[in-house]
């Protein structure tokens, strides 16, 4: 059903953002069937956020986002890759982590504007807090093909041994910069090798510089001597 029928209205670095022909039957049914045009749009963009929350962990884990697709039934980030079962968890999570900033955002401009709640803002508003909060529960229901059904799964793999390690790498795919040793760390490097010493415990440079300075003083013996003559 979802597989064609689709408008390409914008590119999010490089990856096609469309929109499926559902979508105004999608936001009539959940606007109530009224004529809510502002309700519409908050629906549009909350769709669209909490699939470009997949997307930025897709590619944060060095996949690649095929495109986002924005349907009157919610929305399909598709991407491709070898992911392990636990990025998999971890991308199922993007979408409502993606909806829960919209929700802090949301309710910070409701507390500090409460003109907001009434008049033509009041329905773009409800969308971001009554309709995501509603959103976000049904999401996470471990049901396919919900977010929840592989969202979940996060909890018993962190329970394997080395579950934490995997995550720590699977958060942070790029090396990190190498931090710079500590004035400690330094002092308790070993020193370098001592130079190769003759019989006489001297090194051969110092050994060069006293030789070099006996003759300097010879010499000028001999200049002074030829003076006095």
């Amino acid at each position: 059903m979802f597989e064609s029928g689709f408008l390409r209205i914008f590119s999010w670095r490089g990856v096609p953002v469309r929109l499926h022909w559902t979508l105004p039957l999608g936001a009539f049914l959940f606007g109530g069937w009224s004529l809510a045009p502002m309700f519409w749009l908050g629906f549009v963009l909350l769709v669209f956020l909490h699939e470009l929350g997949h997307a930025v962990l897709v590619t944060r884990l060095r996949h690649r986002v095929v495109a986002i697709d924005i349907t009157g039934f919610g929305g399909m980030c598709r991407w491709s890759g070898a992911a392990t079962p636990i990025e998999r968890a971890i991308i199922s999570w993007g979408g409502v982590l993606a909806q829960l900033a919209a929700l802090a955002v949301a309710a910070s401009l409701a507390i500090a504007m409460p003109g907001l709640r009434h008049g033509p803002a009041a329905s773009l508003l409800s969308v971001f807090l009554h309709t995501n909060l509603w959103l976000i529960g049904l999401n996470l229901l471990p049901l396919p093909p919900l977010d929840g059904a592989t969202a979940w799964r996060i909890i018993p793999l962190l329970r394997r041994r080395g579950a934490l390690a995997d995550l720590r790498r699977a958060l942070l795919p790029w090396p990190t910069r190498a931090r710079r040793p500590s004035p400690r760390a330094r002092d308790e490097r070993p020193s370098p090798p001592a130079q190769p010493r003759n019989d006489r415990g001297m090194a051969p440079k110092e050994l060069a510089d006293l030789l070099r300075d006996i003759g300097n003083q010879a010499r000028n013996a001999r200049n002074d001597k030829h003076r006095r003559r």
